[in-house]
């Protein structure tokens, strides 16, 4: 409002100029309005020139049907794991590697096979070789996983050791095992609400504190995925020229996931060996 007041009081002055000029040397009436209509001209075009680059910047998006074909009509993918045999044989470096490193990599030996089976319907998360992953401060030592929607690669997940203390005392890592996880996704404004939620808060569950009653357990992660999608949409909205990534991170003694791989083994189950990593209840031959 301001910014317009301002345009007509310039305009009034250059016009009481004008005449003033006009009076004081004689010129034409015809040469005044002539000059007048030529800057009113210039002020409009620059008026039409703010407004539609404005608008262009509203209309002209980048093109993402083809990004939200393979999330709302694309087949979902079948997880295809590449599961490292070692840390080195993953490209970790070995002068990198602990002894808290190993107890990592075995302990999460089955956790993608874990999220994909509690995870929503479209998602997979696959296993990658690669265990030199990018850490906090530098290179890291993990593991590594690809992040599909249905035919859509969302993004990645990677898990490395959690903590301060397995730095210095790395033998003690087995006695207080903490791993973080970090999960970054891309195009997630396009995926519904419950389905985030769904994966967001089964990974903070396996990772952090269980204890003896799940219900709360379940509760306190339903509130970390909760808290992390509503964050992602205020960035979201309040930066609506930006297309926002979504990255989450958190750290835990993963619980249920060493609960999960006991039952596993005490019961004789692998479930790469028995459900290729993926959903129990998937007919593996579906779609062979």
């Amino acid at each position: 409002m301001l910014k317009r007041i301002l345009i007509w009081v310039a305009i009034i002055v250059v016009g009481l100029i004008g005449y003033a000029a006009k009076n004081a040397f004689g010129i034409a009436d015809q040469t005044i309005w002539l000059t007048m209509l030529a800057l009113m001209l210039v002020l409009v075009s620059f008026q039409f020139d703010g407004r539609l680059n404005a608008l262009e910047e509203r209309v002209i998006q980048k093109d993402y049907s083809g990004i939200k074909a393979l999330i709302e009509e694309g087949k979902r993918h079948r997880p295809q794991h590449q599961q490292p045999k070692s840390l080195v044989e993953g490209g970790a470096v070995k002068s990198f590697i602990t002894a808290a490193h190993e107890v990592l990599f075995e302990d999460f030996r089955w956790f993608g096979a874990t999220l994909n089976q509690h995870i929503a319907e479209p998602w997979a998360v696959e296993e990658l070789n690669d265990t030199d992953v990018r850490g906090i401060e530098g290179p890291e030592v993990g593991r590594r996983y690809q992040v599909y929607y249905n035919a859509c690669r969302m993004g990645t997940m990677q898990v490395t050791t959690g903590g301060h203390e397995w730095i210095f005392r790395p033998e003690t890592f087995a006695e207080n095992r903490q791993a973080r996880v970090e999960v970054d996704l891309n195009y997630l404004r396009f995926v519904p609400y419950t389905d985030t939620h769904s994966l967001i808060s089964t990974v903070a569950l396996f990772i952090g504190k269980f204890g003896d009653d799940g219900d709360v357990a379940r509760a306190k992660a339903s509130a970390v995925a909760t808290a992390a999608l509503t964050g992602h949409l205020w960035e979201s909205v309040r930066n609506p020229d930006i297309d926002m990534s979504f990255e989450f991170r958190t750290e835990g003694p993963y619980e249920l996931l060493s609960d999960t791989t006991d039952h596993w083994k005490a019961n004789g189950i692998d479930p790469f060996e028995k459900w290729d990593g993926d959903r129990s209840w998937a007919d593996q031959n579906a779609d062979a």
